[in-house]
């Protein structure tokens, strides 16, 4: 339920100047920006020990994915490699 306009709500700041600040900063619109957050903080559960019990589309969901082929899609889009390849590298 995280978007846009929550985000700007409790800045206190207009969407539009939100959206704005968001991709001169990271290049990349909203909804990428999250994604690509959301693949870092995958990124890191995948190689920490303390997540080795978890499936990799477990690990998707903890982090805001709603299904395993948004998770593999965005991903493979930030990494160019899928979540199990990273994990065995």
């Amino acid at each position: 339920t995280f978007s846009l306009e929550r985000l700007s709500s409790e800045m206190g700041i207009g969407t539009s100047k939100l959206s704005q600040l968001i991709n001169k900063e990271s290049g990349r619109n909203f909804p990428e920006y999250i994604n690509f957050l959301r693949v870092e903080k995958a990124k890191k559960y995948l190689i920490k020990s303390d997540f080795s019990a978890y499936t990799i589309v477990a690990i998707g969901l903890e982090c805001g994915f709603n299904s395993k082929s948004t998770f593999y899609a965005a991903f493979k889009k930030f990494t160019n490699v899928t979540p199990s390849e990273f994990k065995e590298s």
